[in-house]
């Protein structure tokens, strides 16, 4: 007689934490969660298991697909690989996983409109804290699929500021409305996974900003966190003007790669920007002697990424004669760059030209958790050279008396 998924026993452990995610019978579940609690393995044995009770189909919503394609290979791979291979089958350019007769979708929430016209009978939501930032995700494509099955429904993830995903954690939290009777609230700190030392997340927490330590590793809302620079908007309000008797300049340059773009500003002694160009695709003679003209007229001191290509652009400008010292970026300098604007931003330390190019990058810059500790980066397919460049003039300002940066 052939096996069916029925005859099929498979211990799947959770942690205390995710079990009492799972073991409740609210339908609509908003999980708000520090990073590394477990989640995301969660989400995957609770599939698996369910698939194997039946449950068809199953929507699994998730930021990117090459995510998708890890968290297939690392969390279901070691459980499909302890059922018979006949049994289960796993379509990666469809994005489908199949257990017996059951069927799960992955799907990346960065084309909505194709998750549309679809009914599902458990849908989740991972990283909501990013991907519900697109509104259209959840009110035109997930809801309306609620109305078919009456599905259970998932939506957990870190905080990224206060956007859609904390507006749904109000509404589970409010249990006086009978709309969301059916919803239950959760809320778990990196600490809430036993897997993880302690004092491994003691030592992650001591080496990030206040605000990366709250929302990564506590899980909370915060205002205007959902990027690393804070109080961008109310930092606008410089002006453009040339150099003024009386007042020290500091030059930012951060030297286009590729398709980058070359980005160069000048702070003043007070934090106000009173330059700002970014230029590409012009050959480096052009560049340098623009630098030369640029430093020369502010008589500014420049920080330059000396980096790669940067270096022996670098020795030229240095070898003419101009006030310049070199930043060679690795993964630690650049996190110290980085905070060092954030807490400028914070301490409402710098004014900034309105230039909407630079301001959608401060927005837009972010970054990730990771088991050496945090990186700051651009988001994939987006440029980080006005940040870049605005952070080094920064740099040069607050060291304003040193012959030399440390990680030249």
């Amino acid at each position: 007689m052939a096996q069916t998924a029925t005859d099929v026993q498979l211990s799947l452990a959770y942690h205390p934490a995710q079990a009492t995610i799972f073991d409740h019978p609210a339908k609509v579940k908003i999980i708000v969660k520090g990073r590394r609690f477990g989640l995301t393995r969660g989400y995957a044995n609770h599939s698996c298991e369910k698939m194997l009770e039946g449950l068809s189909p199953i929507l699994w919503v998730d930021t990117v697909n090459s995510n998708i394609d890890r968290y297939v290979e690392r969390y279901f791979y070691p459980v499909l690989r302890r059922l018979p291979s006949q049994y289960w089958s796993w379509r990666q350019q469809k994005k489908e996983l199949t257990i017996f007769d059951s069927k799960l979708d992955f799907r990346s929430a960065d084309q909505p409109e194709r998750i549309e016209g679809f009914s599902y009978r458990l849908i989740l939501l991972n990283e909501a804290g990013i991907i519900l930032n697109d509104r259209y995700l959840w009110e035109n494509a997930i809801r309306p699929m609620t109305i078919d099955f009456n599905p259970d429904v998932l939506i957990g993830g870190t905080p990224k500021g206060k956007n859609l995903f904390h507006e749904l954690a109000t509404k589970a939290q409010d249990r006086q409305d009978p709309k969301y009777k059916d919803w239950q609230y959760f809320h778990f700190t990196s600490y809430d996974n036993p897997f993880i030392p302690k004092q491994d997340i003691d030592a992650l927490a001591a080496d990030l900003p206040d605000v990366v330590r709250r929302q990564e590793i506590f899980g909370e809302f915060l205002d205007d966190a959902s990027s690393v620079f804070r109080n961008v908007d109310k930092a606008i309000g410089a002006v453009r003007s040339g150099s003024v008797d009386g007042r020290q300049y500091f030059m930012g340059v951060d030297l286009a790669k590729h398709v980058d773009f070359t980005v160069i500003d000048v702070l003043d002694d007070t934090g106000q920007q009173v330059h700002f160009n970014r230029l590409n695709q012009l050959d480096w003679p052009y560049q340098k002697r623009l630098i030369m003209e640029t430093a020369k007229q502010y008589q500014a001191r420049v920080c330059m990424d000396s980096t790669g290509i940067g270096d022996p652009i670098f020795d030229d400008l240095r070898g003419v004669g101009l006030d310049i010292v070199g930043y060679k970026f690795t993964s630690e300098s650049k996190k110290k760059l980085i905070e060092s604007l954030m807490l400028a931003f914070e301490g409402e330390k710098i004014k900034l030209l309105d230039e909407q190019v630079q301001t959608n990058e401060l927005k837009q810059f972010g970054y990730e958790i990771t088991s050496s500790g945090v990186k700051y980066n651009a988001p994939e397919g987006h440029h980080d050279d006005c940040v870049i460049g605005l952070a080094l003039a920064n740099w040069a300002r607050i060291n304003a008396g040193a012959r030399h940066f440390h990680f030249i």
